[in-house]
């Protein structure tokens, strides 16, 4: 028996008490647990369960002296949800102080608490608002989908789960009448736009214009930004506001030199692009609030362990076991096209693609090619929408066909025209003894070249030299 974690907000005490009523604990057992939204886990067993994670902490567990029947582990996430979750008056009352039909963009440096508050005012908002709007900017830390897209979601619940304990569906088309966590998303497949900026800027261009679109129904619209505060992350930052022209700004600041400049003088800071294209037409509500400046993530993990957990997470239906992945789709090349990193040459497409996460886009079919190799094609990006991702587990290039694995339902491939190569790293699952294709735990150091490339700025590439 299970309380799901994620539907907290519907549980009562009362039903709490009668699930531990049901398996046979007592009242004391009842009196023990302090808060309804930390209860994960209810089970019938002989013997203690295993942790989930050091991180988390068995707040309250039966002695194993008592080796009772039912043992009921309890697990807080943050160390204590009524210390991580307690809200001051200086995060409350902006919240509380939003208008029906606000565009709300949270800004501030990494680790400012950006995440938390954007949770907390779209919790507040859906107090009075059957749906919220939330539109999502941050490439490296998405709150409701894997990492590498910008996304624009419909919320009709309150969002309880950590951020990779979410999993949001994707759709061609989002409507205000769309299920809880579906999701209209555009994917640049790296966690920072630093080396695509442009693109970055043309994809969040098209999910603002659907966000106002849909607000137009008086929907609120929370946007949640990335932390880069500084060099051609402000601009980033000026283009962004003027192309969302927000109602409201909450601006959290640390006091330290990775604050951002004034919220009014940042929209006068010339921007990637030209300033004919963006010019706002209302200053918008600038509330600047306390941020914290702790440097430890949610749950004592860094950001790339977010990210990856969050990777786990979206491809965990194609695991059937530990030690197993599901069989994969077979996939001709003549029914997709492919989109590869430029200055890499078309005849090395299946060696780029081959072990590599791709993001399935929407797109026109593709063109059979004529000499029967991989048909590689620009991104278009205003058709071609992400509607999940997937992992090509191998290519066979005697019978032209990929293999994909991919938790996106069979019904939605129909819709996948486009195959395109990420940077996102294939998510490692731990196997035991047994081996796994691509998620081996053989250490990087003891194969030359298996390892992650490390980028030197400092040093300029041959070409660069000779320009």
């Amino acid at each position: 028996m299970s309380l799901n974690a994620g539907n907290s907000s519907n549980i009562s005490h009362a039903r709490v008490r009668e699930c531990l009523i049901e398996i046979g604990a007592t009242e004391d057992d009842y009196q023990k647990i302090d808060n309804i939204g930390a209860v994960i886990l209810i089970e019938l067993c002989k013997v203690s369960t295993s942790f989930v994670r050091s991180t988390y902490k068995r707040l309250w567990s039966p002695t194993p002296e008592e080796e009772p029947l039912v043992k009921l582990d309890y697990f807080e996430l943050y160390s204590g949800l009524n210390k991580s979750v307690s809200i001051s008056s200086d995060w409350s009352d902006p919240a509380s102080k939003l208008t029906p039909a606000c565009r709300v963009m949270v800004c501030g440096p990494q680790n400012s608490g950006k995440s938390t508050l954007c949770r907390y005012t779209v919790n507040k908002l859906l107090e009075q608002h059957k749906t919220v709007l939330f539109l999502e900017g941050d490439l490296g830390q998405s709150e409701l989908t894997p990492p590498g897209v910008v996304t624009l979601s419909v919320l009709r619940e309150p969002l309880i789960n950590p951020p990779y304990c979410n999993r949001a569906r994707f759709v061609s088309h989002l409507s205000l009448s769309s299920d809880h966590l579906t999701s209209e998303s555009y994917c640049l497949g790296v966690v920072s736009p630093a080396q695509v900026m442009n693109e970055y800027l043309e994809k969040m261009k098209l999910i603002i214009q659907k966000a106002r679109k849909l607000h137009g129904g008086n929907a609120p619209l929370v946007v949640n930004f990335m932390g880069w505060t500084k060099g051609f992350g402000v601009a980033l930052h000026a283009d962004v506001l003027r192309m969302l022209e927000p109602s409201h700004v909450i601006n959290l600041k640390t006091n330290s030199p990775k604050d951002l400049p004034p919220i009014l003088e940042l929209i006068e800071i010339p921007g990637i692009l030209p300033e004919s294209e963006n010019k706002i037409q209302k200053n918008p509500v600038v509330l600047d609030i306390p941020g914290h400046s702790s440097p430890a993530s949610t749950a004592g993990f860094q950001a790339f362990e977010l990210r990856h957990l969050a990777l786990l997470n979206y491809f965990s239906p194609i695991y059937s076991s530990a030690s197993a992945i599901v069989p994969p789709y077979k996939i001709r090349w003549c029914h997709v096209s492919v989109i590869i990193p430029d200055g890499i040459e078309e005849q090395l497409a299946a060696y780029t693609l081959n072990c590599c996460v791709v993001a399935l886009l929407s797109g026109p079919p593709a063109v059979v090619s004529e000499s029967g190799t991989i048909n590689i094609v620009e991104e278009s990006s205003s058709s071609m929408k992400c509607l999940g991702l997937g992992i090509i587990r191998a290519i066979d290039i005697n019978e032209k066909v990929f293999y994909l694995n991919t938790p996106v339902d069979k019904s939605a491939l129909d819709q996948v025209f486009v195959l395109k190569h990420t940077s996102l790293p294939v998510p490692h699952i731990p196997s035991g003894s047994l081996p796994m294709p691509y998620v081996s735990n053989l250490a990087a150091s003891e194969i030359l070249g298996m390892g992650s490339r490390s980028q030197r700025a400092n040093l300029k590439r041959r070409y660069h030299a000779v320009s």
